[in-house]
C-alpha cells in the first residue's frame, strides 16, 4: 500500500515539475470587429497540442432580441469607470509595468506578433494618450520580436473599435513566477488596484 503511495506522489511531483519546467508555446488569435468576438488559444507542450476556440454569438442574440416585439421599459442607466481613471490608473503603475515587460522579454520569447488596431473614443484627447502610450509599447516589442507587424488607426473623430491580434510565444512557467510576484506585490500597483475599485465601487449602480 505504501508503494503505490508513493508511486502516485513519484508521479504527481514528475508532471509538475513538467508542468513548471518544460516549455510551452502559445499561439493566441483575436478578431473584434463592432460586437463580434472571434478568438481561440492553441498551447502545444511536450509534443500535445491542444485549441480552445470561442467564436461570439453575441451578434446573432441581439438579432434575435430585435425580432421580438420590445416592451415598454424604464431602464435604468449603468455607470462605468471612466477612461480618465484608467489612464490614472496606468500613470501609477507605468514604472511597476515597464519593469514587469522587461521581465517577460527576458522569460518569454516573443517569435511572432500581428497587431491591426483601429479605434477611437468620445474624447478625441483620451484617444491621443492611448496612441502615445500603444507607439510605447510597440518599440518594446519591436526590438525583441522575431516576426512584428503592429498598426495603429487612431480615430479622433468617431468611436470605434477593431482589432486583429496574431502573436506566438514560448516561455517556461517557472520563469515567469518571479515576475508575476514582483508585480502583483510592489506597492504602487497594489494602491492603483485599490483606486480602481473604490472608482468602481462609486461607478456600480445602487439598486433600491
Amino acid at each position: 500500500m505504501l508503494l503505490i503511495i508513493y508511486a502516485a506522489l513519484a508521479i504527481i511531483v514528475l508532471l509538475f515539475g513538467l508542468v513548471v519546467f518544460a516549455a510551452f508555446d502559445v499561439t493566441v488569435y483575436v478578431k473584434v470587429k463592432g460586437s463580434r468576438v472571434d478568438q481561440y488559444i492553441k498551447i502545444k507542450w511536450m509534443g500535445l497540442s491542444y485549441k480552445f476556440k470561442n467564436e461570439s454569438k453575441k451578434a446573432a442574440k441581439k438579432e434575435k432580441k430585435e425580432a421580438k416585439p420590445k416592451k415598454e421599459k424604464i431602464e435604468k442607466k449603468t455607470n462605468s469607470i471612466g477612461i480618465s481613471s484608467w489612464f490614472r490608473f496606468f500613470r501609477i503603475i507605468q514604472k511597476p509595468f515597464i519593469r514587469f515587460i522587461e521581465d517577460l522579454f527576458r522569460t518569454i520569447k516573443f517569435r511572432k506578433i500581428s497587431c491591426d488596431l483601429t479605434y477611437g473614443f468620445s474624447d478625441p484627447a483620451d484617444t491621443g494618450m492611448l496612441c502615445g502610450f500603444l507607439y510605447g509599447l510597440k518599440g518594446l516589442f519591436a526590438k525583441r520580436c522575431s516576426i512584428f507587424d503592429f498598426s495603429i488607426y487612431p480615430q479622433f473623430q468617431d468611436e470605434v473599435f477593431d482589432l486583429r491580434v496574431l502573436t506566438n510565444i514560448r516561455f517556461r512557467i517557472s520563469s515567469l513566477l518571479f515576475a508575476i510576484l514582483r508585480l502583483v506585490t510592489n506597492r504602487k500597483v497594489l494602491g492603483a488596484a485599490w483606486f480602481i475599485f473604490k472608482e468602481w465601487r462609486k461607478a456600480k449602480p445602487k439598486t433600491i
